[in-house]
């Protein structure tokens, strides 16, 4: 057994040598998004960014609502992997950042983003083209928040599509275990904000041989200019970590992974609105990962008291693979042929 593990350390050190002899300097190449693209308004700080799309292109306006986890241009990450490229070719389109939040913002509840937040954004929008509703896509955390805006506000939202987005925490696997245990009432009493670092670091303990596969995976590509590109590019996405405001992380611990009150019709806002599935109306595309392990599949289905329309599709990729992995196409096109019926 020890010689097997000095084989595997030894292995470990030659590959990350090899890793950053490779990727020196690099990082720094790659911007925070690829498609050209324009600030709307700020707001502390969250942005309303609209993407550059060509002349003529119009049509009911799409808002991403990223995650609160990690930074928005996963979907924009490389020319050849970006969702937000495609969705603006089609239609208008739109992006809340929610920027780098830090102390200050501790204070705010989960409410303040799944509601206030991106109503200001839709009002926005709809002013800025004249129309009463927007269509919408969520990716992971933040198709939880566009779920429970599509509750509030059943008349804002016509389509939406939920993008590896967790609704149902019954059985939310391994980040469920992660929930139980997390010391959440010691957290709430003592700081601000979730680090970004800890953050990063909670995913790889729930994975610990991913950075070796990652690892392994490159000492085998590196040559591949292609491979190199996304690659490099996904380590800049990586290395830019986002923290978690503390009121809300905490609300997002207890009330969903530990108490599943969204699934169950029970989730209040900060002033006692009650967020209600069977009061939606948008017609919905789940668009989930079939080897997800961050948003497992019986994660994303819809509580029974929700009637209105949906459809599914399932990609065979994990939850970052669906953004940026070789499926990643199939799962645009699926998004975008959804929002274009």
């Amino acid at each position: 057994m020890i010689g097997n593990m000095d084989t595997l350390v030894q292995h470990l050190d030659a590959i990350t040598e090899h890793v950053m002899r490779n990727t020196a300097g690099e990082l720094d190449k790659y911007p925070r998004g690829v498609t050209p693209r324009e600030e709307v308004y700020t707001a502390g700080n969250v942005s309303l960014l609209r993407f550059e799309s060509p002349l003529g292109v119009e049509g009911t306006p799409i808002l991403i609502i990223p995650s609160l986890i990690n930074r928005w241009y996963i979907l924009d990450v490389t020319e050849e992997t970006s969702f937000i490229r495609q969705f603006a070719q089609q239609r208008p389109t739109y992006l809340i950042d929610w920027g780098y939040p830090d102390e200050e913002v501790g204070h705010l509840p989960l409410s303040h983003y799944y509601h206030r937040s991106i109503k200001r954004a839709v009002r926005q929008i709809c002013r800025q083209h004249g129309i009463s509703q927007v269509d919408m896509l969520g990716y992971c955390i933040g198709g939880t928040l566009a779920y429970a805006f599509s509750c509030l506000e059943p008349d804002l939202v016509d389509h939406l599509v939920m993008l590896t987005a967790p609704i149902d925490f019954t059985d939310a696997g391994i980040f469920a275990t992660y929930a139980e245990h997390f010391p959440i009432e010691e957290f709430s009493a003592s700081m601000g904000k979730m680090p970004g670092w800890l953050l990063a670091f909670s995913f790889q303990f729930v994975q610990p041989m991913g950075v070796y596969q990652k690892a392994k995976m490159f000492h085998s590509k590196f040559e591949s200019e292609s491979f190199m590109k996304l690659y490099n590019a996904m380590e800049r996405w990586i290395a830019d970590p986002v923290s978690f405001p503390a009121r809300a992380y905490y609300e997002m611990i207890t009330d969903l992974y530990q108490k599943n009150l969204l699934a169950q019709g029970r989730l209040m806002t900060a002033e006692g609105r009650k967020v209600d599935p069977a009061a939606r109306r948008a017609k919905t595309l789940i668009l989930n990962a079939g080897k997800d392990h961050i948003a497992p599949l019986c994660t994303t289905a819809l509580p029974a008291s929700d009637k209105a329309p949906v459809s599914e599709v399932t990609i065979p990729s994990g939850h970052i693979g669906i953004t940026t992995g070789r499926n990643s196409k199939d799962a645009c096109r699926s998004a975008i042929d959804f929002l274009m019926n």
